[in-house]
């Protein structure tokens, strides 16, 4: 579990790649722990691409994998959900104008693309936490709707940081 996900929106304000980066130095440090442990022939490695890693927030209640997401977007792109998955991490980018996934950050009119997990993960989430805690519930509504994330009537009623603990 990468825990204090709501710190880095809320408090320190960084952006998707800086927490990418920063998931992906805390999930490689855990790795190496893991291997020194490890019996020949386990695999104990944690993946984001395998759903192994949550990412979350003890403070506000929740969490959430690529699992979650894999499944809104494979449906939409069309992609089976392990692939969507793998595409959600790592060096993975989409260019929206050109509709390709790419490998590296240049799209084919040479503007720079965000990584996937940033462009169909962070993002929106960022977007969750602060619609909810200006309490926009117009905002919660369309967004946890389109993120297939049900919430119930009496949860969307209410405000700040109370609602944000019933949205993931």
């Amino acid at each position: 579990m990468v825990n204090k996900i709501d710190r880095g929106i809320l408090e320190l304000q960084v952006d998707g790649e800086t927490m990418y980066q920063n998931y992906l130095r805390v999930i490689e440090n855990v790795n190496v722990i893991i291997a020194t442990y490890e019996n020949e022939g386990d695999e104990l490695q944690v993946d984001p691409t395998k759903g192994t890693v949550a990412f979350g927030s003890a403070l506000f209640g929740w969490a959430f994998t690529t699992t979650v997401f894999a499944k809104t977007y494979s449906k939409k792109f069309g992609i089976e959900k392990n692939k969507m998955m793998e595409k959600l991490w790592g060096d993975n980018y989409f260019d929206t104008k050109a509709k390709k996934w790419k490998n590296h950050s240049e799209a084919d009119d040479k503007s720079q693309l965000k990584r996937c997990f940033v462009q169909f993960i962070m993002a929106p989430v960022i977007q969750l936490c602060k619609a909810t805690m200006e309490s926009n519930t117009e905002k919660v509504e369309k967004m946890t709707k389109s993120l297939g994330i049900n919430m119930k009537k009496d949860e969307m009623g209410l405000q700040g940081k109370h609602l944000m603990k019933n949205v993931f």
